[in-house]
């Protein structure tokens, strides 16, 4: 049985260290499941963006060699229009899905389940899926009309209703009411939620580029050796579409990291504000040393 506390009151460094604790004491059924579920859509959406510049190399050469061909290169700009919209389209679908497994596994834990089978996060993923997916997009337009006027309103507007998506699933919130709540969560701590976004996402990027650089040097070796051996132009588009396409996409991943830190930000504020776990333990400490 994991002993992993999620409500409860952290500092801002015990949040970002209980963040990789979270994950690595449920490692197993939380890197199961995003295997599982996002690893393979991840995998077709890095094909695809491969393939989209695959053939964008291939066009460049042809045109290289040869006098345009407008319906060539209508064909050209057209497969790879094609392909890259829908990889992006599926590699904005994986975010989706990271925040579904990860609040729902979230909220599994807090509900003091021991065993965490894959088949449990698929409970209520119609409900949760679209309506994560409606939250962002009312976020996203609450955060444009705010640099509409300036930057810093949508800013201080995105950082508000942050807290939205691990309400509606966590706590199986209404629509409204996760906006409204997460409003409210955030009084008073709009610093804290921020400075925590911030600094998690720049930990997810050094993380990144852990597996993005080796891939940019593999991408320059692989150039100049072509180049060097004046090898096939379609080939090392080939290459380097492929391996650009791995440095985009596997980092994606990562993604569970900010995710977790800011459904331990949730907690947190609300331990903070009610006190609830606290008071459940006081209660359960006094049921024991007096038993009916």
């Amino acid at each position: 049985m994991s002993t992993f506390q999620l409500r409860k009151t952290r500092d801002f460094g015990q949040i970002i260290t209980d963040t990789f604790t979270y994950l690595r004491v449920h490692f197993k059924s939380l890197g199961k499941a995003l295997f599982i579920f996002v690893f393979p859509i991840l995998l077709i959406s890095g094909v695809l963006i491969s393939s989209s510049f695959v053939s964008m190399f291939d066009f460049a050469d042809v045109t290289s060699n040869q006098p345009l061909n407008p319906e060539a290169v209508n064909d050209g700009m057209a497969s790879f229009f094609v392909k890259f919209f829908i990889g992006m389209l599926l590699f904005m679908f994986n975010f989706l899905l990271i925040y579904v497994v990860v609040f729902k596994h979230m909220q599994l834990v807090d509900e003091g389940v021991e065993q965490i089978e894959v088949g449990m996060l698929l409970e209520d993923f119609a409900r949760n899926f679209f309506g994560t997916l409606g939250l962002f997009f009312v976020i996203a337009i609450a955060t444009m009309i705010g640099l509409i006027f300036l930057i810093i309103p949508g800013i201080y507007i995105a950082t508000k209703l942050s807290l939205a998506p691990v309400i509606f699933i966590a706590e199986e919130e209404s629509f409204g009411d996760a906006l409204s709540k997460s409003w409210e969560a955030t009084q008073d701590y709009w610093w804290f939620t921020f400075g925590m976004s911030f600094v998690m996402g720049i930990i997810m990027n050094f993380a990144s580029y852990i597996f993005i650089i080796p891939m940019y040097i593999l991408i320059g070796i692989v150039s100049f050796s072509t180049a060097s051996a004046q090898g096939d132009p379609s080939s090392l588009g080939t290459i380097i579409s492929v391996l650009y396409g791995l440095s985009v996409v596997v980092p994606a991943l990562l993604y569970c990291m900010p995710v977790t830190s800011q459904a331990l930000v949730y907690f947190n504020i609300q331990e903070r504000k009610t006190g609830n776990s606290m008071m459940n333990r006081i209660e359960s400490l006094g049921e024991q040393n007096n038993p009916s």
